[in-house]
């Protein structure tokens, strides 16, 4: 098994949100804040390597947080880390702003328990218990309460939820009969937009990407057809555009994701084998995992990939999300090969704390691609400003081959650090996610801020990217 996917898996699945501190002051959550960056994010040298303007910055940033009230408090904080330019960087407030606290985010009169139990003879239409499913990487579970209110309105209440900003019986969403949804993201703040439904068992909140899928009463799909309904409905599909040229589109490679592509591709070997031209729309793609394109190479490598390693720095937060790893799967007989491997890892990483440690030990790999014996002969991949992490590195690895070109516009540049995962820096309050590597590209070749160069670049005047990516496959 792939050594980065383990380590990021492992570090987003056991991460503990939960704390027991009192809340900070904002001047001592941005003192925290900045203490726990500093010592433990891999970027901080390379982006703070102008001292003069980063200390200037603190200081201001420090006047700023003595008069903010704590509701207004991650704007500072905010900005603290935006200083950085990494979008791996995250941080989120459970404290609403006062325009916030005076909405819509209120309580239903609901107990949980009873709910769930008289549900399932009652339910009606999309009345049940939802729990959401294959959300973007870092996204928190619910598990979801839906209930009719009158013939306009449903509403949608936390029954349980994976993050401390959520409380049971607070309401998550309301659906309307005219099709539009209101949504409260982690953080409290209202996005609208419009919802598909599936058959009463799949919802799809499209502009927040946001699946639920119904458990109780018992949903009518088998989880077969709940994956191919949802892979459909966000976008992934494959499909002929012309006799010559076929199209495969990849908006996202975040884990739910990876079976729903396996699939895609196994079930569409022979359009795959026998189309002269492929089409790979990546638009976007912000990442997710590398496992996620790993059965597409055969058809678009001619040969291997060389790729550079990557040197975690060593902290006390990656040892013990580890640790929470193994101590979780110590029972499958199948994850003995898997433990052992870990735990020499660990052992390397708690004779090393604050540096920087190439777990692997090498500087580089080159990984064999077995081919496919019939495929595509020419490929381009369409890239935009939005595509990003893992869909960048798809990029990188596929412009190897001698079939590929990037075609597009320059990609979004978060690449340079990675295998993100959530710290606590002692103030409750608020979730901040960091990454744990940096590439050993840097800093030769970094990415972030930067992006990836097209081959062929697509300007604002061309509308329709696949139409004339087609007609340059074709003529």
């Amino acid at each position: 098994m792939n050594l980065k996917f383990i380590l990021t898996t492992a570090v987003f699945l056991y991460t503990n949100l939960f704390y027991t501190q009192n809340n900070c002051h904002c001047s001592e959550a941005l003192d925290k804040l900045i203490i726990k960056i500093e010592n433990e994010y891999p970027g901080f040298e390379q982006k703070t390597k102008n001292k003069v303007v980063y200390e200037s910055f603190k200081k201001q940033l420090s006047g700023e947080a003595g008069s903010k009230e704590p509701e207004n408090c991650i704007e500072v904080l905010r900005k603290y880390t935006s200083f950085f330019r990494d979008g791996h960087i995250w941080i989120n407030s459970s404290i609403a702003k006062k325009e916030q606290q005076t909405g819509n985010t209120d309580f239903v009169k609901i107990d949980p328990v009873k709910f769930q139990k008289s549900i399932k003879s009652k339910a009606t239409g999309l009345e049940g218990v939802w729990k959401s499913k294959f959300l973007e990487t870092g996204n928190i579970i619910y598990d979801i309460g839906i209930t009719k209110k009158n013939n306009s309105e449903y509403t949608g209440f936390i029954i349980t939820s994976g993050s401390k900003f959520w409380k049971p019986q607070e309401v998550k969403f309301r659906l309307f009969s005219s099709g539009k949804y209101e949504y409260y993201s982690i953080d409290k703040s209202l996005r609208t937009g419009t919802y598909e439904v599936f058959q009463d068992n799949i919802l799809y909140l499209k502009e927040a990407r946001v699946f639920f899928v119904k458990e109780v009463p018992e949903n009518k799909l088998s989880e077969e057809q709940v994956k191919m309904k949802v892979g459909e409905l966000r976008g992934f599909d494959i499909k002929p555009v012309t006799d010559k040229t076929t199209i495969i589109k990849l908006p996202s490679f975040d884990y739910p994701y990876v079976e729903i592509i396996e699939n895609l591709i196994n079930n569409n070997r022979s359009l795959l084998e026998n189309s002269k031209n492929l089409i790979v729309d990546l638009r976007g793609n912000s990442g997710g995992t590398d496992t996620a394109y790993y059965n597409l190479l055969p058809y678009i490598m001619t040969g291997s990939i060389r790729k550079m390693g990557v040197e975690y720095l060593s902290t006390k937060t990656l040892v013990d999300g580890l640790t929470g790893y193994i101590e979780s799967v110590k029972n499958k007989e199948d994850r003995k090969e898997e433990i052992e491997m870990l735990n020499k890892q660990i052992a390397l990483l708690k004779n090393n704390m604050g540096k920087f440690v190439n777990l692997s030990g090498n500087l580089f790999s080159v990984n064999k691609i077995e081919t496919s014996g019939k495929g595509p002969e020419h490929i381009v991949v369409l890239v935009d400003k939005r595509v990003g992490s893992a869909a960048e590195n798809f990029v990188m690895a596929t412009r190897q081959s001698k079939k590929v070109k990037i075609a597009g516009t320059v990609s979004s540049g978060g690449l340079d650090y990675a295998a993100a995962r959530f710290f606590d820096f002692g103030c409750p309050e608020y979730q901040l996610q960091l990454p744990t590597f940096r590439s050993l590209r840097l800093p030769d070749y970094p990415v972030d801020n930067i992006g990836l160069q097209p081959d062929l670049y697509l300007d604002k005047n061309i509308e329709d990217w696949v139409q004339y990516i087609t007609e340059y496959l074709e003529n």
